[in-house]
């Protein structure tokens, strides 16, 4: 044959083959057909998930829909992404949630879904009380195609600054607690020796009502409950620290308001950081807007 390759021949001639060509189409046809089955029965087998999400446990639907986006894609793919973040957000997992919505926008860029993930991703942030990169979320938001989503990025950002807000008042007031208390310590100390026994008449009044409240805040929520700890130890250690100052260094007339306008500043600043740390503040906010039930 002069050196020509039969593996050549054989390809030409089963290119032009009449029947292999038939036989090659109709292969192609078949696997395109089941192809578009599979792509068919995943998306009917999501939207049944979400329509029968709430007769099941939260994490064996996750858990079901996981497994059907690693099987292949379908119509609602990224949506099925985005969902998976949605829902883990729902359920606290922050950082699975946030998984996912980055995993939607490095998979389906351009998607609708993509922009959403945007509103996803701010949230997360802020339920981490990352302000800043949860604006910055909300800002890119702001900016998408969908009027919806650039809508739901205005109305969080304004929240969200709410929220800022609150979280550097915390900052600020913890700031003030630790520094009275600092105060008295080094005053205390430049006046020693100290004599912790007795213990100041102002401490023996307010610490066992402290006590007390301590106690009565066994039958709160959890957070209310951690919050009213912390103030009580917060304020007992602020109490006995003032009545100590002022037993050892005796101040009167003006210095003596200032050391009581300092101590009452530091104990609300407490309560502050108590409140805020239990996220309580919007619903103390709210109570005092509309006054008690």
């Amino acid at each position: 044959m002069g050196g020509v390759s039969w593996a050549a021949v054989i390809a030409a001639v089963g290119v032009f083959n009449p029947a292999t060509a038939t036989a090659t189409a109709r292969a192609t046809t078949t696997a395109t057909t089941i192809a578009t089955t599979s792509e068919t029965a995943r998306q009917e087998r999501f939207l049944y998930l979400l329509r029968t999400y709430p007769q099941r446990e939260p994490r064996d639907t996750l858990a079901q829909v996981e497994r059907l986006v690693g099987e292949g894609d379908f119509p609602d793919h990224d949506r099925a992404e985005y969902w998976m973040g949605s829902a883990w957000l729902a359920l606290q997992e922050v950082d699975r949630a946030r998984g996912w919505f980055e995993r939607v926008g490095r998979e389906h860029p351009g998607s609708i879904w993509v922009e959403r993930s945007w509103l996803g991703m701010g949230d997360a942030a802020a339920h981490d009380r990352r302000y800043g990169a949860a604006l910055e979320w909300y800002a890119k938001a702001e900016g998408a195609r969908d009027e919806a989503v650039r809508e739901m990025g205005r109305v969080s950002a304004s929240s969200t600054q709410a929220l800022r807000v609150r979280q550097r008042l915390a900052w600020a007031a913890g700031g003030l607690a630790v520094v009275v208390a600092g105060l008295l310590a080094a005053s205390l100390r430049r006046h020693g020796p100290v004599r912790f026994w007795p213990l100041p008449a102002e401490a023996r009044i307010v610490i066992p009502v402290l006590g007390v409240l301590a106690l009565l805040s066994a039958r709160q929520d959890p957070a209310p409950r951690a919050a009213i700890l912390e103030l009580c130890a917060g304020a007992a250690l602020l109490v006995t620290l003032s009545g100590l100052r002022l037993r050892a260094a005796s101040p009167r007339g003006g210095a003596r308001a200032l050391h009581a306008a300092g101590t009452l500043a530091a104990l609300g600043a407490l309560a502050y950081v108590a409140v805020y740390r239990g996220g309580l503040v919007g619903m103390l906010l709210e109570t005092l807007r509309a006054g008690p039930e």
